[in-house]
């Protein structure tokens, strides 16, 4: 069997073996638009672990980190602690969330402003860019990636993974996406594993393995050298003021809160969900070390060059956990997305939607979002570089606004004044940030602006205009 052929049948079956269960899950009773939206707040514990899980881990664990882990050692470990850390910290606000019945960011922004229609927009707009930024990066990364693999054409393969992820998408909404994704987890599981023992082997054992990392650079296994001397202080703290901010608005990571059967489940839900994140980042940079104690010159393409030594059996396996993990967090940010629209901007367009038109405008977005997506990635190939500018735009215009207003949430001090200028204020840090070129990071700057100037105007029109909720 060659070895196209091989990774397309995987990949088939992995569709296969994940689509059908959801579909019958789906089909038990009609679908609604809570389902489609929030899977009517009934997805058990294990679902909800296990998509938020396949949604962080996507594409860029398997390749950019393990090679970039390849590359600076130990040390890129701070940033997977970095991206667990959202699921932390939104324990803070977890139990208020699912308490009121949040689905979507600005309804909680909405909260404090009095149904303000101008943060509506605005935050609804902040918030879709991230998931529709993962959309656009992960079917690029699969058409590369499959397209080396296969030697089948790029611009098919693009098509293909989008068509795919609507079969995802469109029967319940998240309530597809979630059981899929858990699916997906598992499957994940189990081939890392199998990797790490294949690697391992592959080493010579840890011993061997860490005697010739300590050869070629005794930074490599030190968390402190490779940190300081590899990665460097300024990305270090480049990380610290992105990917920290960027995951704390991440629509994919509230919605599951909201989406979970038993509120008290919630802060569970997200202590394991950070576990799991943090136990994807140590495979990554376990199986970039190894990779590196067995050919130094392998660099960023240190998983292309693993995935060349694997017999076909499981190569073909690998590739499908690539699929797997591209696809869960393709359908998530798609549904997110649309959400976003469905739920926060078309009710000010057109009002009083029943349900029934509402998911049907649902699917027609969700679809037409795809199309758009495709034909961004056929015209622009590298998509990290606007993927990382959403991450810090969304941080620079949310945080500061979600979360201080939470923290004087009962303080009458929160007024609509201050949260709009709050999150202009982020806009435009981040803008003077990025044309600067300024040493700190545009997302820090965008962040310190907002937080000032939020906190200015609060105080300057809090009064009559504050809000002060009771939990």
């Amino acid at each position: 069997m060659s070895t196209t052929i091989a990774i397309v049948v995987a990949t088939v079956l992995v569709i296969l073996a994940t689509i059908i269960p959801t579909y019958i899950i789906s089909n038990k009773k009609q679908t609604t638009e809570n389902d489609w939206a929030i899977a009517d707040r009934s997805l058990p514990l294990y679902v909800v672990v296990g998509t938020q899980f396949a949604s962080a881990m996507g594409g860029g664990v398997l390749v950019a980190h393990v090679g970039n882990a390849f590359t600076n050692g130990v040390g890129h470990f701070l940033y997977g602690v970095l991206a667990s850390l959202p699921f932390i910290c939104i324990m803070y606000l977890a139990k208020w969330l699912r308490r009121h019945n949040y689905t979507t960011i600005p309804e909680i922004l909405r909260t404090f402003t009095n149904n303000n229609k101008a943060v509506t927009v605005i935050a609804a707009l902040m918030t879709l860019i991230v998931p529709y930024g993962w959309v656009t990066s992960q079917i690029t990364a699969f058409g590369n990636i499959y397209a080396n693999l296969t030697g089948i054409d790029y611009n098919l393969l693009c098509v293909l993974f989008a068509i795919i992820a609507l079969l995802f998408v469109m029967p319940s909404g998240l309530k597809t996406v979630a059981w899929t994704d858990f699916l997906f987890a598992c499957f994940m599981c189990v081939i890392c594993v199998i990797c790490v023992i294949y690697a391992t082997i592959m080493g010579g054992g840890w011993s061997q393995i860490s005697a010739s990392l300590n050869a070629q650079d005794p930074n490599l296994l030190s968390f402190t050298g490779s940190l300081v001397d590899n990665i460097g202080v300024s990305a270090a703290m480049l990380w610290i003021f992105a990917v920290l901010p960027g995951g704390l608005t991440n629509q994919i990571y509230f919605q599951r809160v909201c989406a979970i059967d038993d509120e008290k489940k919630v802060n569970k839900s997200l202590v394991l969900s950070a576990i799991a994140s943090t136990l994807s980042f140590v495979w990554a940079v376990y199986m970039g070390l190894t990779i590196r104690s067995v050919n130094p010159d392998a660099g960023s393409g240190a998983t292309a060059w693993f995935m060349g030594q694997l017999p076909l059996v499981l190569l073909a396996l690998f590739a499908a956990l690539v699929f797997a993990t591209m696809m869960s967090t393709t359908s998530s940010g798609v549904q997110t997305a649309v959400m976003n629209i469905t739920r926060d901007i078309l009710p000010i367009v057109a009002p009083n939607l029943d349900d029934k038109k509402t998911l049907r405008i649902s699917r027609i977005l969700s679809l037409a979002l795809m199309v758009l997506a495709i034909l961004m990635c056929l015209v622009f190939t590298d998509t990290l570089t606007w993927l990382t500018a959403t991450y810090a735009f969304s941080a620079a215009t949310l945080a500061c606004p979600i979360f201080v207003s939470y923290a004087f949430r009962k303080k009458k001090f929160i007024t609509t004044q201050g949260v709009v200028a709050g999150m202009l204020a982020g806009l435009v840090g981040c803008i003077v940030g990025m044309v600067l070129e300024t040493t700190i990071s545009y997302a820090a700057v965008g962040v310190g602006f907002s937080f000032v100037v939020m906190i200015v105007v609060c105080a300057a029109t809090r009064g009559k205009n504050a809000v002060a909720l009771e939990d």
